[in-house]
Parts: structure tokens; C-alpha cells; sequence
């Protein structure tokens, strides 16, 4: 069985400075397109199962009601 799990990278601790330089944004902008594509391209997959399939993984199915 496979599990799928999004961990939040950008959490940071009481410690931490925020990110408030121009670079240091780019970058986390950078972080969260990357983090979109991964889900988009994992979703894409994930539909391209057979119906059998996701119906046992309980993935919703893409059929009209």
C-alpha cells in the first residue's frame, strides 16, 4: 500500500528569522511552484490508473454523475 504524505517545509521554529529578503523569497516561491508541480504531476498519475484500481486505493473517480 502506498501513502502519500506533503510535508511543510516552509515551517519554521520561534527561533528562526522570518523571510523577508528578496532572494530568500524568490526561493520559497521557487519552493511552492516545485511543491504544485509534484502534486499536479502525482494527481496526474494517480487518474491515469485504471477505475478497479483507484476505486481500491479510494481515490475518487473522474466519471460524471
Amino acid at each position: 500500500m502506498t501513502t502519500i504524505t506533503y510535508l511543510d517545509q516552509r515551517r519554521q521554529g520561534a527561533s528562526s528569522k522570518p523571510r523577508n529578503t528578496y532572494p530568500q523569497q524568490a526561493m520559497s516561491l521557487f519552493e511552492r511552484a516545485i511543491a504544485a508541480w509534484q502534486r499536479r504531476k502525482t494527481e496526474r498519475m494517480l487518474e491515469g490508473l485504471p477505475q478497479e484500481i483507484r476505486k481500491d486505493i479510494g481515490w475518487p473517480t473522474t466519471i460524471g454523475k
